[in-house]
């Protein structure tokens, strides 16, 4: 096994991202005729997933709430991994699932979970989507008068009253509003609430918000300023049961700050012209130059974090910018708090292995090494994802003098699986294979396409006790 990665020894060659392993992957990366096997038998690219990192996760992630006496919990997102395995955990955990699709709701439901136990935070609901919720008597967040509308008439329809959320954005902080197109504005929650709370076909359970960005002082902010809507309401004998502060819980994916920092520095040099290109394009991934200016803002998950996971959580129920721990506001009141995290939960969680079919030079001379795979089958929302694959190659090799782009196998000039180039120790051969480290949440499953009509990806269950498989779907 040898990494993806050395010593920068090109000027044209990205930076090293090297990702966190956790122990199963580690010991299946010293397997690599194991794994070469599940390729042979199940084809490439093959997803890898174990439960007990999510396990793990739901109990750090849990800690921060139960330490300060505070209740609610979460919902782990279901749309950021389409199998049922993490569903199912969630039910044994006790903690709640986010659903975002009618699929998505109906498999949760009959995975076990109960109703009490759902929240469904779809966007654009299908009249099918509201009324399955009513039924059922999930919780169903509302990001607009139009879903209100559906709610009511299904409420009305099915003939019992449809448990709400409401979904607010526009949240200020520094003087400054945080804008969003999802949710009502919160300038707008006096006439809102009134509508929800004089429809008889309307229970209101929580105030929920919409945030983008990863940052606790926002996610502090926003409660508070829920927490004064909720004070309102009670006074006015209409109280709710919490808040739903949503997903967006950090994660850390890199070990090295400084790897990190080192990739974002090279970027903006090279989309400066003050260092060859690392890119294909020279892309800056968010970064532009304008009149001989650097502009714009990085298009990617933020890789390394010194507040991730529990840590983050723990930030915002720490927040004493209005004097007092938010914790504390929130459990004086009796209001319950709520995370929706999906990335954060799945992390460890998975892993993802292609293997090698090629290598060749485009018309630029550039080196291309040519995976059985697609780049939909590890894309994220993002412009890239900044963890560098592993390269299993057996034997002696010759070294790379030179970077290479991993490129995928679609009939499109677009089909790069990485848009940066890697500085690789080894020269890969067909039949080789590249781990993939960490793509359990959002990476593999939230926009995956077959290649030219082929099926979807396997996807194995891995005990990571032996290494053996344990389901496959």
């Amino acid at each position: 096994m040898s990494t993806a990665r050395v010593e920068l020894e090109f000027a044209d060659c990205a930076p090293p991202l090297a990702g966190r392993l956790s122990s199963w992957v580690r010991k299946l990366l010293q397997r690599p005729d194991l794994l070469g096997n599940l390729v042979e038998e199940w084809g490439s690219p093959l997803h890898l997933f174990a439960t007990d990192p999510f396990d793990e996760n739901v109990e750090a992630l849990s800690m921060p709430m139960s330490e300060r006496g505070l209740q609610g919990g979460l919902y782990f997102a279901r749309k950021a991994n389409k199998l049922p395995w993490f569903v199912s955990r969630c039910l044994d955990l006790g903690i709640g699932v986010d659903t975002a699709s009618l699929e998505e709701l109906d498999e949760t439901l009959a995975l076990g979970l109960p109703a009490e136990r759902v929240v469904l935070t779809a966007v654009g609901k299908s009249g099918r989507l509201v009324t399955r919720a009513v039924e059922a008597g999930v919780l169903i967040v509302a990001d607009n008068h139009d879903e209100l509308n559906a709610v009511k008439q299904a409420a009305r329809q099915v003939g019992r009253q449809a448990r709400i959320g409401v979904r607010f954005s526009g949240f200020e902080l520094d003087g400054r509003t945080i804008h969003s197109r999802f949710g009502f504005p919160l300038k707008e929650a006096g006439d809102v609430l009134e509508r929800v709370l004089h429809c008889e076909h309307l229970k209101l359970s929580v105030l929920h918000a919409h945030l983008d960005r990863y940052d606790p002082r926002e996610r502090a902010a926003a409660v508070r300023q829920l927490v004064e809507i909720a004070d309102g309401l009670a006074s006015g004998g209409e109280p709710v049961d919490g808040i739903d502060i949503g997903g967006g819980v950090l994660m850390r994916y890199l070990d090295d700050s400084a790897q990190w920092e080192a990739f974002l520095s090279r970027l903006k040099e090279a989309v400066q012209e003050r260092g060859e290109p690392i890119t294909i394009g020279n892309d800056g991934f968010g970064f532009r130059l304008e009149n001989g200016e650097l502009a714009g803002e990085p298009d990617l998950y933020p890789a390394y974090n010194e507040i991730a996971g529990a840590k983050f959580i723990e930030a915002v129920l720490d927040n004493s910018e209005s004097g007092r721990p938010l914790h504390v506001e929130l459990r004086e009141r009796g209001l319950k708090l709520f995370f929706e995290p999906g990335r954060a939960l799945l992390d460890g969680a998975g892993a993802t292995i292609a293997s090698v079919v090629f290598r060749k030079r485009d018309t630029r001379g550039n080196l291309l090494v040519g995976l059985a795979m697609n780049r939909m089958n590890l894309r994220p929302f993002r412009a890239e994802f900044c963890v560098d694959p592993i390269l299993l190659a057996g034997g002696l090799r010759e070294t790379a003098r030179e970077g290479a782009f991993l490129v995928g196998c679609l009939c499109s000039e677009s089909d790069y699986i990485y848009r940066r180039r890697l500085a690789l120790d080894q020269v890969p051969e067909p039949g080789d294979l590249f781990a993939f480290p960490n793509t359990a949440g959002y990476l593999v499953h939230h926009m995956e396409i077959g290649t030219h009509g082929g099926s979807l990806p396997a996807n194995l269950l891995i005990d990571p006790g032996d290494l053996s498989v344990v389901e496959k779907r």
